[in-house]
């Protein structure tokens, strides 16, 4: 039977810790995802559900020929009248490209937190 210790080492201690950062690293990326992006003065999500939400719907009035919205509920739950599917589509690229951004930036976080250079995420820009 091999014998644990009850302490954790020092190098232990760093592992978990610097884990917790790459987690919180990863929870703050979402987060900056969900604020989204504004087109014509409209904001849509990037969290998940709504990226979804905006791809079915554009593959719909794409698959139907339609143009505009009749009622648009935008992500501040504010409707909109006869809203253009090509601000839809316009804010689902600039999703995808901010998502992108956001993802890149993340990674180099993550290096700086693996090579020790970075030692707290508190305050950390995600401005892309």
């Amino acid at each position: 039977m091999s014998y644990q210790p009850w302490f954790i080492t020092a190098g232990q201690q760093a592992k978990k810790y610097q884990s917790r950062l790459l987690i919180a690293l990863e929870n703050d990326r979402k987060a900056a995802e969900a604020l989204g992006v504004t087109v014509n003065g409209i904001r849509y999500s990037g969290d998940p559900s709504n990226r979804a939400a905006l791809m079915e719907v554009v593959q719909f009035a794409r698959e139907v020929q339609q143009t505009t919205f009749e009622a648009w509920k935008d992500s501040d739950g504010q409707f909109h009248a006869n809203h253009p599917l090509v601000d839809v589509e316009q804010a689902l690229q600039a999703i995808a490209q901010r998502r992108g951004a956001l993802i890149a930036l993340e990674g180099q976080y993550q290096a700086q937190v693996v090579s020790g250079e970075l030692e707290s995420i508190e305050g950390l820009s995600w401005e892309v």
